[in-house]
């Protein structure tokens, strides 16, 4: 006794064997449709080309905060990603079939573009009728790619590159403009460092001081002197005096025979020696007052000088704030316009590795293909077989709802 689904797979069956001439006919059908297609089809060649990843600094330049740097593996994987929606996009397809001067769309092109990413290396490839179209069009349409590609990843360092060569600018005319400040005002007040000026003008009043000091000692010493000079003199004197006191005159003279002419004579002599010594000290007395007069006169000039040079250093003290807020002016403008120089030079090298050895480059020229692509017309055939029969199963049950649909209403 056969159970309901024997049945229903045996009503299947019978359904099937009642068309079995589908399961001829769609088979032979696609055999011979896609012989033909096969015979008929031109031989395509595949040039390949591979390049490798070559990550490099960030195209950015930072002015203030450091940029983030990121590990090897990520820069290698981003720059993959970008570079295939470059090397697979409509525009890029379109300038290389432009510049071949081949009739195709862009979609076409693209079809016929393959790629392949592995570790750090990237691999394109393309499909021509002609061996050395594939290897012409791959070479100029990876060149194409490369330059848009670098131009787009260059962007950052170009745009920064026109912002501070702008700022460079107008920071070069501050400085300008503060320098010029700053040498009108050391013209103006004749002087060309002030801090400079007033040291030496310190330098210059502690060595009057010391030079007025010296002047007054010197003055005190030679006013002793000329004292004690006067003082001996003076003591010179009143000895000679005392010793002509003691001399005979002419009324006692003949008193006193006894006093002999040499002692007279030796009394006279020692009289004079006092008297010479005491004009000698007189004068050395008057050498040291005038050598003091002298010295009080040079602490009076002295005197004067520092006063002057003290408003004269008082003049540049007061000068010094002024002074010092145009030397920062100066100092601050020639500080940022340095700092944008060197950010500018970095722009500049960014810029150039980017465009011209950055991120990507050829290390397998495209090659020319040697032989064309095998066609697969078997493994085709075997699918489109497959796909025929199950078609063709598929309609035979259509067929059979529809039968039975008309039959039934003609009843």
């Amino acid at each position: 006794m056969t159970t309901a689904p024997d049945q229903e797979f045996s009503a299947y069956i019978r359904i099937i064997a009642r068309r079995w001439w589908l399961l001829l006919l769609l088979p032979l059908v696609t055999i011979v449709v896609i012989l033909a297609l096969s015979s008929t089809s031109q031989d395509e060649y595949i040039s390949y080309t591979r390049l490798q990843i070559l990550p490099v600094d960030p195209s950015e330049v930072s002015l203030f905060t450091p940029t983030r740097f990121t590990t090897s593996s990520e820069q290698v994987q981003t720059i993959q990603d970008e570079f295939w929606e470059v090397f697979m996009s409509k525009a890029i397809a379109r300038r290389t079939i432009a510049d071949m001067g081949q009739n195709m769309t862009p979609e076409e092109m693209i079809a016929r573009l393959g790629t392949q990413q592995q570790f750090d290396f990237f691999t394109g490839s393309l499909r021509m009728t002609d061996p050395e179209l594939a290897q012409q069009a791959l070479t100029i349409h990876v060149q194409n790619a490369l330059a848009t590609y670098r131009n787009i990843q260059s962007k950052p360092a170009e745009i920064s590159l026109t912002f501070l060569e702008n700022e460079i600018a107008k920071q070069g005319n501050l400085l300008a403009n503060a320098k010029d400040a700053l040498q009108k005002f050391q013209l103006k007040n004749e002087l060309s460092d002030l801090n400079r000026e007033v040291t030496a003008y310190q330098d210059i009043n502690r060595a009057m001081q010391n030079d007025q000091d010296q002047a007054i000692v010197e003055a005190e010493r030679n006013d002793r002197l000329a004292t004690e000079y006067r003082r001996l003199a003076e003591a010179n004197r009143t000895q000679a005096a005392a010793l002509v006191a003691t001399l005979p005159t002419t009324s006692t003279l003949s008193a006193a025979p006894a006093l002999s002419a040499d002692a007279l004579a030796n009394t006279q002599a020692e009289i004079e020696t006092l008297r010479s010594r005491a004009r000698d000290q007189e004068r050395s007395a008057e050498e040291y007052e005038a050598t003091a007069a002298g010295h009080r006169t040079a602490i009076v000039e002295y005197g004067r000088l520092l006063d002057k040079r003290q408003q004269q250093l008082v003049y540049l003290l007061g000068l010094q704030k002024r002074y010092e807020e145009l030397v920062n002016q100066v100092n601050r403008s020639q500080t940022t316009y340095n700092f944008l120089e060197d950010k500018a030079n970095e722009a500049r090298l960014k810029l150039n590795q980017g465009k011209n050895i950055g991120y990507l480059q050829v290390i397998d020229p495209a090659s020319t293909p040697g032989s064309p692509v095998p066609k697969r017309t078997l493994q085709l055939l075997l699918v489109g077989i497959l796909i025929s029969i199950l078609m063709g199963i598929i309609l035979a049950f259509i067929l059979e709802v529809f039968e039975k649909s008309v039959t039934h209403m003609a009843t």
